[in-house]
């Protein structure tokens, strides 16, 4: 049972790192015998809903109540954590199944007035993680970038394994490498470091960059595919991943490698955490 969290200290903005977490978790999911939950503390960010297609109001009836009294899953959930109810069984009262005990995802806050917003406990988000990372085997979190909240060191200490994702730029590991020296999150056994929108013909390929840089970590890739982006705002990613076409296609085809390196990455994320326990 582990938590998984992909962040980034970028300041660009969009960098790819919710769409190298879906296909993670979603070709993992597809591919090894895990239950998995997937979850964004970040307000107003429906990325994740959206690859699945989750309905707007993703909450259910629950505990017998006539209708339904939140606007999303995780409010749901809130309001069982605030209360002191919530139990790792109970949190799957409240998410979208995409692929049946493989695969959930918990529909996100959306951003509405400000008295909302200010009845809405960021502070419990650690916690709900930690008590649905009990009942599944991986929670993958798509944490937002930077290092100014609280919020999210305190999901980033919680993490079993840190998800560090990067554009494809020499830029990028020396800032990476910068950040190491003052931050110790960021350079603990327990990091992997992720290309989002690999291109494999730049010349800023992973060989030469490692060359040309003092990183001697190993770096994972989750390279571009167009159709992929494509299903990720058709909301059909776990459709696309499942037609056999895709995940048979050719080494040499778009695919074909880029299931091959997101399994690969899902590998190596096994490993790391089956090292990490072994380690203690």
């Amino acid at each position: 049972m582990s938590v998984i969290t992909f962040w980034n200290n970028s300041k660009n903005g969009n960098i790819g790192q919710t769409s190298s977490l879906v296909a993670t978790a979603t070709l993992m999911a597809v591919e090894h015998n895990y239950k998995i939950l997937l979850i964004s503390p970040q307000l107003g960010d429906m990325d994740l809903d959206k690859a699945y297609g989750v309905s707007e109001n993703a909450a259910m009836k629950f505990l017998g109540l006539k209708e339904v009294k939140f606007n999303s899953g995780i409010e749901g959930i809130m309001k069982l954590a605030n209360s002191g109810k919530l139990t790792p069984g109970l949190i799957g009262n409240f998410t979208k199944i995409v692929l049946k005990n493989r695969l959930e995802v918990i529909a996100g806050k959306r951003e509405t007035n400000d008295e909302e917003i200010e009845k809405f406990d960021f502070n419990d988000y650690p916690d709900v993680i930690k008590i649905a990372n009990n009942y599944y085997d991986m929670v993958f979190v798509d944490l937002d970038r930077g290092l100014d909240s609280n919020l999210t060191r305190r999901i980033l200490e919680a993490s079993n394994l840190i998800i560090y994702n990067m554009e494809q730029k020499l830029e990028e590991i020396n800032k990476l490498i910068q950040l190491q020296e003052k931050e110790k999150i960021i350079s603990g056994r327990n990091v992997l470091y992720l290309f989002n929108s690999y291109e494999r013909n730049s010349k800023y390929n992973i060989k030469n960059i490692i060359r040309n840089t003092k990183l001697k970590k190993d770096i994972y890739a989750v390279p571009y595919d167009l159709m992929y982006s494509d299903s990720l705002q058709d909301g059909t990613v776990d459709k696309w991943i499942l037609n056999p076409k895709i995940r048979k296609a050719a080494l040499d085809e778009e695919h074909g490698y880029f299931v091959a390196q997101v399994n690969r990455f899902c590998d190596s994320i096994i490993y790391k955490l089956q090292e990490l326990h072994m380690l203690g």
